[in-house]
């Protein structure tokens, strides 16, 4: 039935000029659409005619290494996981274009050139090889997304992502409204202060000595909804504690970085959905400065805290969400009744001293799925055994 529908939804496309796929086969002569998707090739695509009407052009197969001349009316150009290590010159003609998405390419540097595309307003080079953006970034006043990300895929190492090193002239860009994530260098933190109009943003390499910069240009961006802050390092303690009030929209907060207390403004996360804390190794308990947050679903702590006891003993309402990884030192986690009565998710990973399941997991009674990774052959024993009526009830149960 799925095959049916989408040969009629294809046809349909085809008939309307909407759209076309490019399934490999025979030689694409000509295009009548204004989209194309490219899903298999022998690594090149011979130009065909047509190609001044396209819209988009959209490739899903990582063997794609040239691109098909004309098509300046190109407003999407997704390159996606093709294998290319330098773009065409024939982009940068692209007036029109919109949307440019490199990821996972193998590029290793943007030329200058980029600011050509003045109408450009999402460019995505997240996972590739570029570690810094040129000058002319900072001409593109059309642009207002900016995904940057580059991951390890170490991710119980401390820097398991990287930030992209940035122009301070990005400054300038007041239409930009996500960006992340930026790496930290100069007065960089400083320069950002006046994109109030921010919605997203991701910085790396903050410093200690950053704090008052980093502080007040977060407490200027009231749309913020996204905040990513990772320190220089493992080593570095993260100071935010002059950050007066969050961003009263603020939906998803990730601090990297180790820190020396909770900081005050937790309490007045009133609107986070989402938070993470990565590396904090807190000496104090996190858990009474967030338990009644009214919105908190996800909360994800990862060598968050160096005591020996977790006790969820209050609210968590609306907690679907917990992923508890890499306590070295916690051997109990404790779950009073009525908490967390939403709970569906909860994963723990690499806490070796844990030999026990959690004490009232069993009052989660809408828990979906348990994961536990990397944990003693006690805490797997026992879960087999004398703890599995406490945990009978959980349909899902994996254990790596």
């Amino acid at each position: 039935m799925h095959d049916l529908l989408r040969e009629l939804a294809l046809s349909i496309s085809i008939k309307e000029k909407f759209g076309a796929v490019h399934g490999g086969g025979e030689e694409m002569k000509e295009c009548k659409a204004r989209r194309i998707s490219i899903h298999k090739t022998n690594g090149e695509l011979k130009s065909f005619t047509g190609t001044s009407k396209l819209r988009s052009f959209l490739v899903f197969n990582k063997s794609l290494k040239t691109l098909p001349s004309g098509g300046k009316m190109l407003r999407v150009l997704d390159l996606e996981d093709a294998p290319i290590d330098e773009l065409p010159k024939e982009v940068f003609k692209l007036f029109n274009l919109r949307y440019l998405n490199l990821r996972r390419t193998l590029l290793k540097r943007l030329p200058n050139s980029i600011e050509q595309l003045l109408n450009l307003q999402t460019l995505d080079i997240r996972d590739t090889q570029i570690e810094a953006l040129p000058h002319g970034i900072g001409n593109l006043q059309n642009l207002r997304h900016l995904i940057m990300y580059r991951y390890t895929r170490n991710w119980n190492d401390f820097r398991y992502v990287n930030g992209t090193n940035v122009p301070t002239n990005i400054s300038r860009l007041t239409n930009l409204q996500s960006v992340s994530a930026i790496e930290s260098n100069g007065d960089l933190i400083r320069q950002i202060r006046s994109m109030t109009q921010l919605t997203r943003i991701g910085i790396s390499n903050v410093k200690e000595a950053n704090e008052m910069d980093l502080c007040l240009s977060i407490q200027n961006m009231k749309l913020l909804r996204y905040l990513f802050i990772m320190a220089t390092n493992e080593d570095e303690t993260l100071r935010m504690d002059s950050l007066s009030t969050p961003p009263p929209k603020l939906r998803f907060l990730m601090l990297a970085g180790k820190l020396e207390k909770v900081p005050r403004w937790f309490l007045s996360l009133q609107s986070v959905t989402s938070l993470s804390l990565h590396w904090s190794r807190l000496e104090e308990d996190l858990l009474p400065h967030i338990a009644a947050l009214p919105n908190l679903g996800r909360l994800v702590l990862t060598n968050a805290y160096v005591g020996k006891q977790l006790c969820f003993n209050t609210s968590f309402l609306k907690l679907t969400r917990l992923s508890i990884d890499n306590f070295p030192q916690l051997n109990e986690i404790i779950i009073e009744k009525g908490v967390m009565p939403n709970l569906k998710f909860l994963y723990i990973y690499s806490c070796m001293e844990l030999k026990t399941v959690p004490k009232g997991i069993e009052y989660l009674r809408n828990l979906e799925q348990l994961d536990l990774e990397s944990v003693s052959m006690e805490l797997e024993n026992r879960i087999l055994s004398e703890d599995f009526p406490k945990v009978q009830h959980i349909p899902k149960i994996d254990i790596w």
